[in-house]
């Protein structure tokens, strides 16, 4: 069966117990996080066999997230332990809509420091998907980790897969994060970012900002909406949309990896290759509904991986 294998952050979301700001909240409940973590975690409740590929401490925090994802079916094969870098740590903060605001702790991050020899017997096939985000891409050894991985992956032609999740305090400028995304973005056949993100990448709103996204690889691009659901367009004119779903909310973390993992796990389970992804009579806009349905569904329960549902959860929950 194909895989996912997914490359990044793997860090310890401490969310506030009291939904208040940073300077007034009191206590802080421990969570698994990162991004291409979550979109690991939430393909493997959807059935599909995923990997994830990062470096962490030789801590307690280290130990915990490992676990984690070894509980949720994850391959952790790949994950090592440092003894001279740490563990990733983020604090968040809950506004009374669910929104979020995000202080970092990760200057000497384990992940931001793996190199090709951390990932060289992993091996892709056709058929294959590999996912990354921005977050893990702020040294030169990890941009360098990154590119070996895709050059592999594309020459094994699995599918690769792009989420910019910008994080603009994590980088030096905002220019820096932009040059840095634009050059990984040209590696990817499908790219998933909010319309807030896009505007940000391109200088241009709407449609203009859509066909500035086009060119090199990108086959398919995915731009969500926040409650207002999500759009799709494929590079030869085709496209999709999805109102979304309205729920309770009440944590909006994880929302768009459940979108994101949710997609790619319906691309990997009907056989979507590089070679087959426009011409394959795939039905994207029962995809990309779904996603949505995924992503709402997180958004009622507090936190990412333990917030995410299966098949049956999902579409018992989200009509």
């Amino acid at each position: 069966m194909s895989k996912l294998y997914a490359i990044g952050e793997l860090l310890i979301d401490f969310m506030p117990l009291d939904r208040a700001s940073f300077k007034d909240t009191a206590q802080f409940e421990r969570k698994a996080g990162g991004a291409p973590a979550n979109v690991c975690v939430q393909a493997t409740k959807l059935g599909i066999n995923s990997a994830y590929l990062t470096k962490v401490g030789k801590d307690g925090f280290g130990d915990f997230l490992i676990e984690t994802l070894k509980n949720e079916g994850v391959d952790v094969g790949y994950i090592s332990q440092s003894n001279e870098y740490n563990t990733s740590l983020a604090f968040v903060s809950l506004t009374k809509e669910g929104e979020r605001e995000f202080v970092f702790f990760r200057k000497a991050a384990a992940d931001l420091y793996f190199t090709e020899d951390d990932f060289k017997d992993v091996e892709f096939c056709e058929g294959d998907a590999l996912e990354y985000g921005s977050v893990a891409l702020q040294t030169e050894v990890a941009r360098n980790t990154h590119r070996y991985l895709i050059d592999k992956a594309k020459k094994a032609g699995a599918l690769v897969f792009f989420d910019p999740n910008l994080r603009f305090n994590l980088y030096k400028d905002k220019e820096e994060l932009k040059s840095i995304v634009k050059d990984f973005a040209v590696y990817a056949d499908i790219i998933k970012v909010g319309e807030d993100e896009l505007e940000f990448l391109t200088g241009l709103s709407g449609e203009e900002a859509v066909k500035a996204m086009f060119g090199g690889n990108l086959k398919l691009l995915l731009v969500t909406c926040g409650g207002k659901g999500a759009k799709l367009y494929l590079s030869d004119g085709r496209r999709a949309a999805c109102a979304g779903y309205k729920v309770a909310t009440v944590d909006t973390t994880g929302a768009g990896d459940s979108f994101f993992g949710s997609f790619i796990a319906q691309l990997i389970g009907c056989g979507a290759t590089v070679k087959n992804l426009l011409d394959g009579g795939f039905d994207f806009a029962s995809m990309l509904d779904f996603a949505c349905k995924c992503g709402a569904y997180t958004t009622t329960h507090y936190g990412a991986i333990s917030a995410m549902g299966n098949k049956n959860k999902v579409e018992k929950a989200v009509k």
